[in-house]
C-alpha cells in the first residue's frame, strides 16, 4: 500500500497485504499482514540496525560473511 514503510531486515510472507508499517527484522503475513514473530531479540536488532551492514563495501562484507550467515553478530562489531 502506499505510504507503508517496511523496516530493514524484515520478511513479508507471499501473498500478503501490508497496509501499515512494518517493523524492522520482524516477519509479517496474511490479509493483512500481521507480524508472526521478531527475527532476533530486542538487542541484536537494535546492533543490527547500528551496524548497517548493507552499507558496507563488497570486501568488507565478504570478509564478514561467514559471521553473517552464522548470525554471529557480535563478531561483526571487531
Amino acid at each position: 500500500m502506499a505510504g507503508v514503510t517496511i523496516g530493514d531486515g524484515a520478511i513479508i510472507a507471499t501473498n500478503s497485504t501490508v497496509i501499515k508499517d512494518v517493523e524492522p527484522y520482524s516477519i509479517v503475513g496474511g490479509n493483512p499482514a500481521k507480524e508472526i514473530k521478531k527475527r532476533f531479540s530486542e538487542e541484536t536488532i537494535s546492533k543490527l540496525l547500528k551496524l548497517k551492514w548493507w552499507n558496507w563495501d563488497i570486501e568488507r562484507i565478504t570478509k564478514n560473511i561467514q559471521n553473517l550467515t552464522d548470525n554471529k553478530i557480535d563478531k561483526l562489531t571487531e
